[in-house]
């Protein structure tokens, strides 16, 4: 009986041990280098958030606002990686994202009207957050 409770025991301890998963540490970057780069997938980031910034047609936008907004997020994307894709301090390009921020988010609200524009922000942000994880960059945007 005994030998049984062992063996149990370690069966138990075994199974335990084999499922642990450990967060795998990330090393600070060393010397001054650039952290606000673009990532190495430029491609898959930029068809992502540009994915994300889809308002779909589940909020009623008739389909000349959705072609205007679809020309003004494919702008704003390609404004967003030339910024990250430049040379310059990361507190320069935080500021120049953070106008293109606001210019879009105005766009939107003079074109979709605040109501609906409060509802494709909140969808984009939505849509935005499995991104953040991904690509550290999306963070910054809306």
């Amino acid at each position: 009986m005994l030998r049984k409770v062992l063996i149990f025991s370690f069966l138990l301890v075994a199974v335990f041990a084999a499922d642990v998963n450990g967060q795998g540490i990330k090393l600070p970057s060393v010397g001054g280098a650039e952290t606000l780069v673009l990532p190495a997938d430029k491609a898959g980031f930029e068809k992502d958030f540009l994915a994300a910034l889809d308002p779909g047609k589940d909020l009623g936008i008739s389909a000349e606002n959705l072609g205007k907004l679809a020309t003004k997020n494919k702008s704003f994307v390609s404004d967003v990686m030339g910024i990250m894709g430049a040379k310059g301090s990361d507190t320069d390009k935080l500021s120049k994202i953070g106008l293109k921020n606001t210019d879009l988010t105005k766009f939107v609200n003079e074109l979709l009207g605040a109501s609906t524009a409060g509802k494709y922000l909140e969808k984009v942000k939505k849509q935005m957050g499995p991104f953040k994880t991904k690509y550290n960059l999306a963070k910054l945007l809306l």
